[in-house]
């Protein structure tokens, strides 16, 4: 099979989003890839199969990902966490002459692939990254915030989901976070660039039922330096609900510096398996779904604006971008060339319509509008 389009991780949180939205919702031929083949047979034996193939292919080895690369025109990278591998992928797929889509979340990612541009531009292809639910749709739909209140000077997102997709899932997202813990990932304080060490900057907020109240964790993501090029702003923060991971986790991951040293990572790695998987147990065991919620507000000290939207799930809404780009490249109505961001490519009312399948039926996206003073969230300065 001659595929458009190549995923990588294809049996992961993210990828088997992507290539399910491909499959349904385009006429493009697959090549799902991963490692296992056991998880590759099992993961995709009632798919399409005259438009899908499957490959087992370890995206690391760049040899093999090259042949793979011959074989399609777009390739969407869903390996993560991205601070380990996602370079040097993102490397072969540019040298290869393919176009490029990611949904890391990453800052360090984002700041290497800086060095991919001038590559992709000579290549003539596309360096899309931070392509996914957050980063990606958020930073849509705040940069559209930000449109409607022009005067702001502030913006918080907020993530929160009742359990992952699969009980098997986000794994490499919370790993990506405890990686990127270790490069000190920035907020924006006061017009500064701050350092959030993991776990030592909170928030609270209470959202619309099934959620409720709930506790985050500041996890600085690309929204973070994407958002600060649109407009300069005294405060840019993004805050994750990760669930009830033990305070004692975040002072180990940066004791053990699991970034540079392979066996702490293993251990990192080993001990979050078994707290995500019990953690999802628990979840089921209550009658919980994988709803998420995605909030934003924007304020200008005197007027805010919110918006949010209510998710079926958190895995669905990941694969909203990555399958636009890919089919708006294999159309040729993308000309954009280099690395991008989703910024760089839509507004959101170009996408709103593809986001609804993955909302809340009757839920859409709300805005709300209140000119009272907001309320300054807490949160732990650091230094």
């Amino acid at each position: 099979m001659s595929a458009a389009v190549l995923v990588l991780g294809a049996y992961g949180l993210a990828g088997r989003a992507i290539v399910e939205r491909l499959l349904r919702d385009t006429p493009h031929d697959i090549i799902a890839s991963g490692r296992r083949p056991e998880r590759l047979a099992s993961e995709f034996v009632n798919a399409d199969r005259s438009r899908l193939e499957t490959r087992v292919l370890d995206a690391t080895d760049s040899a093999a990902l090259a042949a793979a690369c011959a074989e399609a025109r777009v390739v969407i990278n869903a390996v993560g966490p991205y601070n380990r591998d996602g370079f040097s992928i993102a490397r072969t797929v540019v040298h290869c002459g393919r176009h490029y889509v990611d949904c890391a979340n990453e800052q360090i990612h984002y700041e290497r692939l800086i060095d991919l541009d001038d590559d992709a531009r000579a290549a003539e292809v596309l360096l899309v990254t931070a392509a996914g639910l957050i980063p990606g749709l958020s930073t849509l739909l705040a940069a559209h915030l930000l449109d409607r209140c022009p005067d702001a000077n502030r913006i918080d997102i907020r993530y929160a989901q009742l359990r992952h997709a699969y009980a098997d899932g986000g794994h490499a997202s919370v790993m990506g976070g405890v990686l990127d813990a270790v490069y000190r990932p920035y907020a924006v304080r006061g017009g500064e660039r701050i350092a959030v060490p993991l776990g030592q900057s909170t928030d609270e907020a209470e959202l619309p039922p099934p959620f409720g109240p709930r506790r985050f964790l500041e996890v600085p993501n690309i929204d973070v330096p994407v958002l600060a090029a649109l407009r300069p702003l005294r405060d840019i923060h993004t805050w994750i609900h990760l669930g009830d991971q033990p305070a004692w986790l975040f002072g180990l991951i940066r004791f053990l510096d699991p970034a540079r040293r392979r066996w702490a990572y293993r251990l990192i790695s080993a001990i979050v398996d078994r707290l995500t998987h019990a953690e999802f147990e628990a979840a089921a065991a209550r009658g919980l779904g994988p709803d998420a919620f995605l909030e934003i507000e924007v304020a200008d000290g005197g007027e805010r604006q919110r918006a949010w939207l209510h998710f079926t799930d958190g895995a669905s809404p990941t694969a909203v971008l990555p399958s636009r780009i890919a089919c708006d490249l294999l159309a040729g109505s993308l000309a954009v060339r280099g690395l991008a961001t989703p910024v760089g490519l839509y507004r959101w009312p170009e996408i709103e319509k593809n986001v609804q399948a993955c909302v809340q039926r009757g839920c859409g996206c709300l805005f709300a509008l209140s000119s009272a003073r907001p309320t300054e969230r807490p949160h732990s300065h650091c230094g």
